[in-house]
């Protein structure tokens, strides 16, 4: 009998609510911990913290980004979010759980992301089926290097050093 994995179900955004980077003080495991959905989120509820070295820190107390609007020389502060990267979308500080492979760089915000991408990776069949955000979903997004049959085994050996990191 063949697995059945809808992957076509879940977004990105789905897995940012505590990820695991590299703390910036003692190079440990830190964790960002946020509450709520990311279009919600307050600055003051973002925090990194490290359990090793004490390091914490409030996202608001970091500096926006500038840039200067071409057209009217206008110089302006805000929040750009990197989502989708080997980075954290808050600090950018490198994530914990990445390891470089043959043909890529496998990364997860955290354990639940790691695990979805075990799931999707494994899974022999996988069905879009008529989801609403099939197109938008994590399983749409990853490489085709890592959801390719040839590369499964490797994948799923590199999912599990990331697991006993």
């Amino acid at each position: 009998m063949k697995t059945k994995f809808n992957a076509y179900e879940k977004t990105l955004y789905e897995f940012l609510s505590d990820i695991y980077v590299v703390c910036p003080k003692c190079e440990n495991q830190a964790i960002i911990r946020s509450k709520g959905h990311l279009r919600d989120l307050k600055e003051k509820e973002i925090k990194l913290i490290c359990t090793k070295c004490g390091m914490n820190k409030y996202y608001s107390e970091t500096p926006k980004d500038k840039w200067t609007s071409e057209r009217s020389g206008i110089e302006y502060e805000m929040r750009n979010l990197i989502i989708g990267a080997n980075i954290d979308p808050y600090f950018r500080l490198p994530l914990w759980l990445q390891k470089e492979m043959p043909d890529g760089l496998l990364w997860a915000y955290n354990y639940e992301h790691l695990d979805f991408i075990e799931n999707h990776v494994s899974a022999e069949l996988r069905n879009r089926e008529n989801s609403p955000t099939r197109n938008k979903s994590l399983g749409s997004r990853l490489p085709k290097w890592m959801t390719s049959k040839k590369n499964r085994t490797e994948i799923l050996n590199g999912i599990e050093k990331l697991k006993r990191k």
